[in-house]
């Protein structure tokens, strides 16, 4: 085995383990780590097996992925977190979401083994979870994610070493709590059970309620106006099915009476979504009336990305910096608020001139991923200023305001404002 498979099966696992702090997945542990606490009088192998289920669901879901990847990468491009671009995978977790967090809030009680009697019947729920966890892990991008995924993604890398990447980035991901679950003494560092336990859980579900939210302002880019709104009304059926589930379907009623009232919400949830799943897609946006100013209003004037609009600014000797993003990408939005949209990069960008461009990915875009290709990366957030000369400054994932400051400060010295012309554009 070379020395970079190597390399990038460590950086893939330090990348998984890094995604559980993200804002995708840190609720999803959290509520398995509440589950530690809330069994901690269990016996210890019971643990152990609730870690190796969780690991099973990670491992196992990404592994799926891997293979996907593999047997797609030949007839169509493959990135990390496209799926996202979907807005029918958008729904879908939106409502898988909030059945989680109602679930954790105590709208209603439901576990997926309910026919498996003791500890037991909680093993499905951790690979379950392990399932979750994985997906939501996807729209974010940590440190040595991009670069991982770029190399297993490239259509000439052996299919073994491309699942071995993935396989390597869900033992990460599921290393703390495999480690929890696993070492007593971590275990035993935990609160002991008490009453602050259900406000915590109440808590972990609002939480979960948010990343829905989160994704629902998504899907709101993602499709029509009129669209939105009608997933909006199915979110809520299904939000009233499961109050009815667990109003009325308690493990108090009879068999047969629970089973007619699932039948039931399950017909009133296909109807509701005959009716209002719709997916009709958003009108796109020419460039900003307000023209090619880099401030305006006190905010950065994003330009819609076309490749025509770089070559004229490049043709007019101006740097252009190109956001590459997404409403789905957690990173990107993150890095937006705190390292970009500041004052002193809206100071540097009036100084200098340098053209301000969004290459916006939250629906599928082919021409935006040729040039992700073309700068060997397979994921977003990436940022990259494009000089007049035809060169680039690929900037790094990880960012700050002083290192984009820096960077735009350095293409403006090579290509500074006095030598532009007008754009030319469109």
């Amino acid at each position: 085995m070379s020395f970079e498979f190597l390399t990038m099966l460590a950086l893939a696992f330090a990348g998984g383990m890094f995604l559980n702090v993200m804002p995708c997945v840190l609720p999803v542990l959290t509520m398995k780590v509440f589950h530690l606490i809330e069994h901690a009088d269990s016996n210890p192998r019971e643990h152990r097996m609730h870690g190796i289920a969780y690991a099973l669901g990670v491992v196992g879901t990404l592994v799926v992925a891997g293979i996907l990847v593999v047997s797609l990468r030949e007839s169509m491009r493959v990135m990390w977190g496209s799926q996202f671009q979907s807005p029918q995978f958008m729904a879908g977790i939106v409502a898988l979401l909030l059945v989680f967090g109602w679930n954790a809030v105590g709208l209603f009680e439901f576990s997926p083994s309910l026919s498996v009697e003791g500890g037991k019947s909680r093993y499905l729920d951790s690979f379950v979870n392990g399932v979750v966890a994985s997906i939501m892990a996807t729209p974010c991008t940590g440190p040595g994610v991009a670069a991982v995924a770029g190399y297993a993604f490239a259509a000439d890398r052996p299919a073994w070493q491309t699942l071995a990447v993935f396989a390597s980035l869900g033992a990460g991901l599921a290393s703390p709590f495999v480690l929890v679950s696993f070492v007593p003494a971590i275990g035993r560092m935990l609160p002991r059970p008490g009453a602050w336990m259900d406000t915590f859980k109440k808590l972990m579900g609002l939480s979960l309620l948010g990343a829905a939210a989160f994704f629902f302002g998504v899907l709101m880019h993602q499709v029509s106006t009129e669209s939105a709104g009608r997933l909006l009304m199915f979110f809520f059926v299904l939000s009233l099915a499961a109050w009815a589930y667990g109003h009325f379907a308690t493990p108090f009623e009879t068999s047969s009476r629970r089973w007619v009232i699932r039948v039931v919400l399950a017909g009133l949830l296909v109807v509701s979504g005959t009716f209002f799943l719709r997916f009709e897609a958003p009108s796109h946006a020419g460039v900003n009336a307000s023209g090619f100013e880099a401030v305006v209003g006190g905010q950065i004037n994003w330009q819609p990305f076309t490749p025509e609009l770089v070559a004229a600014a490049r043709e007019a000797n101006r740097p252009v910096f190109v956001d590459y993003t997404a409403e789905w990408c957690a990173n990107c939005k993150t890095n937006e608020r705190l390292f970009i949209e500041v004052a002193t990069i809206r100071d540097t960008l009036t100084e200098t001139g340098v053209l301000p461009v969004k290459a916006d990915l939250t629906n599928e875009d082919p021409l935006i991923w040729d040039w992700l290709d073309e700068l060997g990366r397979a994921g977003i957030p990436v940022y990259a200023i494009y000089m007049p000369d035809g060169t680039h400054d690929l900037l790094p994932t990880v960012i700050n305001t002083e290192l984009l400051d820096g960077r735009l400060r350095a293409a403006a010295e090579r290509f500074p404002a006095s030598n532009f012309t007008e754009i030319a554009y469109p």
